[in-house]
């Protein structure tokens, strides 16, 4: 047994001798690097700590606290003032619930295959360099690529018997080249603008090939200062790639995260379809890879897979224990914190859109004008979740059934609802795309397939 193991279980006996009628605390031990190349100018930084997150219920109230992970004296003062916090907090009509699981305990380990942290860094330069040679052509003024290593190893007790012990490495990296032309500065990057994530070793950086996509990246981002400007009118659109999983991520995902602020109360499921008939996604924690991936979530509860939309139908959430006893279910093993001085929330784990039957070229094929979008440049949603807007990189026009060519500022915005249910087809298994997002600390992986939507009101975000 660790010593992180054997603080866990001292500091429970204390939240339980304290007065806690249930108490969880969770030991993290996070090794983490990052590199950043500019310009050809690198800059690497590095990072180690460890901590302890108390969490309990005492007089029907959550009290909470997190602090370096040091000794018992220390953790003492933590349980203690998780207690206060419980005690101090306005009394609750209703007192907190957690929904019944059968208590588990085991470990896990995430896939690693080369683990990142044992590459030199001066190999990791290297990687970033070759990337930085291919952008570096006339008109394109800014380059960039990162690197992003994590590895956490996380402890888990709770008062019910739960308890794990698992193993997570981040990888994630991206590229960005940026062009000054006409008054205005155009970008293109690749995954996406904030890189994409996986739970897996350095084998996920090789796959991503930064390298082998800087010069295309450049080019396109010189052709967009020339580029026409997006037309303004209604248009059928194609979306793929990173928008997409962005588009998912926000007008749908957040909308199913269980008592989270603009999420669908459970009682509006049964009448509200939140897509078209199109649309199925599916929650799957158990992923391999995926960047949302894991054995237990930060309840202790075991990695579930199940469907969220049936159909654009909605037919679960993503929830925790006391989320999903406040609505009579069972918890989605969905509780997650992007840091352990933060209460976990029920949030994404891996988004899986069904494929459809379609190719990409059937998808354009049914469309007589049209765009084809990739890569966000910017997205945002409402606060109350119902209304987005969005601008790609750049988009490629379609015009009867065929791709011609380049547009620039393409934006578009709406209302999800609306937007989803414009949705008329997805792309085949063929088309299918693992990508990871950070958000909030916290990973989420999108398995997608690019999908056709119907009537979209697009233009120049100028």
């Amino acid at each position: 047994m660790t010593i992180l193991e054997q603080l866990l279980n001292y500091g429970l006996d204390a939240a339980m001798a304290g007065g806690a009628e249930y108490a969880e605390l969770t030991a993290v031990d996070i090794e983490e690097k990052k590199l950043h190349m500019q310009n050809a100018r690198l800059a690497s930084s590095g990072n180690r700590e460890a901590g302890i997150s108390v969490r309990l219920i005492a007089g029907g109230r959550w009290g909470f606290a997190a602090g370096p992970a040091a000794n018992k004296t220390n953790l003492s003062r933590l349980v203690k003032a998780a207690l206060e916090g419980a005690r101090v907090q306005p009394p609750p009509v209703f007192s907190a619930g957690l929904s019944t699981v059968i208590p588990a305990q085991g470990s896990w380990t995430g896939p690693c295959v080369r683990d990142p942290f044992a590459i030199p860094d001066s190999q990791l330069a290297e990687l970033l360099r070759a990337a930085d040679q291919a952008m570096a052509i006339e008109g394109v003024s800014i380059r960039q690529g990162n690197l992003h290593f994590r590895r956490e190893h996380r402890y888990y007790v709770n008062s019910e018997g739960s308890s794990n012990s698992q193993t997570f490495t981040y990888t994630g990296g991206s590229i960005c080249a940026l062009a000054f032309g006409q008054g205005e500065i155009q970008q293109r990057s690749w995954p996406s603008p904030g890189g994409s994530y996986a739970k897996e070793g350095y084998e996920y950086i090789e796959e991503l090939d930064l390298p082998g996509h800087g010069r295309q990246i450049a080019q396109e981002a010189v052709a967009l200062t020339k580029a026409p400007s997006c037309p303004q009118e209604a248009l059928d659109l194609v979306l793929t790639g990173s928008l997409l999983a962005s588009q998912v991520h926000y007008t749908l995902g957040y909308r199913l995260q269980l008592g989270m602020p603009g999420a669908v109360h459970p009682q509006q499921a049964s009448r509200l379809k939140l897509s078209s008939s199109a649309i199925t996604i599916y929650a799957d924690a158990a992923l391999t890879g995926g960047a949302g991936s894991f054995g237990f979530d930060s309840e202790g509860v075991k990695a579930q897979s199940f469907p969220l939309l049936e159909n654009g139908r909605i037919v679960n959430f993503l929830s925790g224990r006391e989320t999903a006893a406040a609505a009579g279910r069972f918890s989605g093993g969905c509780m997650r914190s992007g840091c352990w001085l933060e209460p976990p929330v029920p949030w994404m784990t891996n988004l899986v859109i069904k494929p459809g039957t379609c190719s990409l070229a059937e998808l354009a094929g049914g469309i007589e004008r049209g765009l084809l979008l990739d890569t966000p440049r910017v997205f945002g949603v409402s606060p109350d979740l119902r209304g987005f807007a969005a601008q790609a990189e750049l988009g490629w026009l379609i015009e009867d059934g065929v791709i011609t060519h380049m547009v620039k500022n393409p934006f578009y915005r709406g209302n999800s609802r609306a937007f989803w249910s414009g949705c008329d087809a997805a792309a085949a298994a063929a088309h299918q795309k693992n990508l990871g997002l950070m958000d909030k600390g916290i990973a989420v992986g999108h398995s997608i397939v690019p999908v056709r939507i119907r009537g979209v009101r697009v233009g120049d975000s100028r």
